[in-house]
């Protein structure tokens, strides 16, 4: 089943003195390109997260944020008796020591910050879970249009192998015609040699056999495991190149239109495959 390169998972919780909610989101990107937005005082978390992400995740460019608050009430400044002591007995000193040691920010709690370090490295496989998640419900759906183009290629080929069991004949009423507004004269040998050689240029078998054979290499990696984006990329620009080798040999209005229907429809799988990881 394909999976998309975008998505989007979010979290939130509380653990001692601290709120916190962290979000990983991806778009489409040619390799991968992970950044993070962490709490400077959460040394060592933005790797642990990266490390995370990248042994789950093949393509795409996410972001991990992670933010963190102190709950309503609690994290408030609390004042050391030691130091207010030293600063009464001091009174010469009392602003500059009040303005420099008279309280101390709970953000000093090593233990509590421990503590939440350890819920969040818990909680962030869950996150990486409920984002793959949403990659693979978009990439479902890419599945299901990627198997309709599909199937609208085959019938064009079908369409085309059917015009080219009538093209013959035309080709030779064009050429009589032609030689007919020249008012010359060709010996039957001679006109059977040029339509030998007017067939061989204008033979598109080998491009819809090619075309066939995409098509079933594409159809074999809707259903492959792993990330299938680039091939599929390359698969679209391989449909592309004989799309257009068969326009410029068609040699009747009919293939030529049809020719110009599978690039349209190229085009629209290109647009999605743009999105598979």
């Amino acid at each position: 089943m394909l999976t998309s390169m975008t998505g989007m998972a979010a979290m939130s919780g509380a653990s001692g003195p601290y709120d916190w909610s962290m979000e990983l989101r991806a778009v489409n990107n040619k390799g991968l390109d992970i950044r993070t937005r962490v709490p400077e005082w959460l040394v060592g978390f933005d790797q642990a997260a990266r490390k995370a992400i990248s042994s789950q995740v093949a393509r795409g460019s996410l972001q991990f944020s992670l933010k963190i608050s102190h709950v309503a009430g609690q994290g408030q400044r609390q004042i050391d008796p030691d130091k207010l002591e030293h600063i009464l007995t001091n009174a010469a000193v009392l602003t500059e020591h009040a303005a420099q040691n008279g309280f101390l920010d709970v953000d000093a709690d090593t233990e509590a910050q421990q503590a939440v370090i350890t819920v969040l490295t818990k909680d962030l496989p869950r996150l990486i879970a409920q984002f793959q998640a949403s990659r693979k419900a978009e990439g479902a759906a890419l599945h299901r249009i990627l198997a309709e183009n599909l199937k609208q290629m085959e019938e064009l080929i079908t369409q085309a192998l059917a015009t080219l069991k009538t093209r013959a004949d035309g080709f030779e009423e064009n050429f009589r015609a032609a030689l007919a507004r020249l008012i010359q004269d060709i010996d039957p040998e001679r006109l059977a040699q040029e339509m030998a050689i007017l067939a061989v240029k204008s033979d598109v078998t080998e491009e819809i056999d090619r075309l066939q054979a995409h098509i079933a290499a594409a159809q074999a990696l809707l259903t492959s495991d792993g990330p299938s984006g680039r091939k599929f990329d390359f698969l679209m620009q391989e449909f592309n190149r004989e799309a257009n080798t068969l326009c410029s040999k068609s040699g009747s209005k009919a293939l030529t239109a049809i020719g110009l229907e599978m690039k349209v429809l190229i085009d629209q799988m290109r647009e999605q495959v743009q999105n598979v990881e």
